[in-house]
């Protein structure tokens, strides 16, 4: 019997387990080495941390899979998430967190190298992790480029200041698209993108550069830091068009969650289509462990 609740095709074996049909992509799967997954809608959504995210990571170590944290999220610092994955019982290092704010730290450094002082809308966990990396967050006088953010401490005077330096012409940098940031709460939570569109309407300006997801660059610096090609890697998000953009512009595996932002109907360009659509963290569980004991 063949089940198929998600783009996954289960099969019912004789002894009443259920195991999957890795498909025509089934030898890519035998040789993934490094799990890159988002955080907020995939690993947890909020504060709550899904059910199937521990025994998940517990499978990677098992299987000898490494893994990395990859989000567009800098409304905290790296800081600030390697100590609330640790209360929620996932010990990382600093290096797995791989944020948009270093992504942006990265473009900054290659296509803007006078830029040493920075006007930014973003909270103090964002500043800090960019005062780290050697930039001087400014006020407004003297600041060479303008850095937008997922900036949930954002005030009317902030937005008008960078308003108006960008209407000045200054470098006008977003550390990622993401319109709203996903939520459990009976509200929504405008994104980046969304300030950068209302800076858009306000100035007639988009930014200069994009840096986070789906910008593949970021993705391409975590390979590059581990030593991984791109049949190495499997992406797992929950948005459409910057995680799994992503990981088709990368040219890894693009496994997409149904636990935050995405639904199964929402899957329709083929530039941003997953290889593969997962309910939750426990499908694709199964299915690296079983490409594991599938005969090369």
């Amino acid at each position: 019997m063949c089940i198929r609740d998600s783009l996954i095709d289960f099969v019912m074996m004789p002894d009443g387990s259920i195991q999957p049909l890795l498909g025509p992509n089934q030898e890519r799967w035998k040789e993934v080495r490094h799990v890159v997954l988002d955080m907020d809608g995939t690993i947890y959504l909020g504060g709550r941390l899904f059910a199937e995210t521990l025994p998940f990571l517990a499978t990677l170590k098992e299987l000898g899979i490494g893994w990395d944290f990859l989000t567009n999220n800098n409304s905290k610092s790296r800081a600030d998430y390697v100590e609330s994955l640790g209360q929620m019982g996932i010990i990382v290092e600093a290096e797995q967190v791989v944020m948009s704010t270093d992504a942006c730290v990265a473009t900054l450094r290659g296509d803007f190298p006078e830029v040493r002082r920075v006007f930014v809308l973003g909270t103090p966990g964002m500043k800090k992790d960019l005062g780290n990396a050697g930039f001087e967050v400014v006020a407004e006088a003297g600041c060479d480029a303008v850095v937008v953010g997922y900036d949930t401490t954002l005030n009317y005077d902030h937005l008008c200041r960078a308003a108006y330096l960008i209407g000045q012409g200054k470098p006008y940098l977003a550390t990622h698209p993401d319109l709203v940031c996903p939520t459990e709460m009976e509200t929504i939570l405008p994104d980046c993108g969304a300030i950068c569109a209302l800076l858009e309407s306000a100035t007639g300006r988009k930014p200069d550069r994009v840096s986070g997801k789906p910008n593949p660059a970021i993705l391409e610096a975590v390979m590059n830091q581990r030593g991984l090609s791109a049949r190495e890697v499997v992406m797992v998000g929950d948005r459409i068009y910057t995680d799994m953009r992503m990981a088709r512009e990368a040219g890894v595996l693009g496994a997409l969650t149904l636990t935050g932002e995405a639904t199964r109907e929402q899957v329709v360009d083929p530039a941003s289509a997953p290889d593969l659509i997962i309910n939750d963290l426990s499908e694709l569980e199964v299915l690296l462990r079983t490409s594991r004991s599938t005969p090369h």
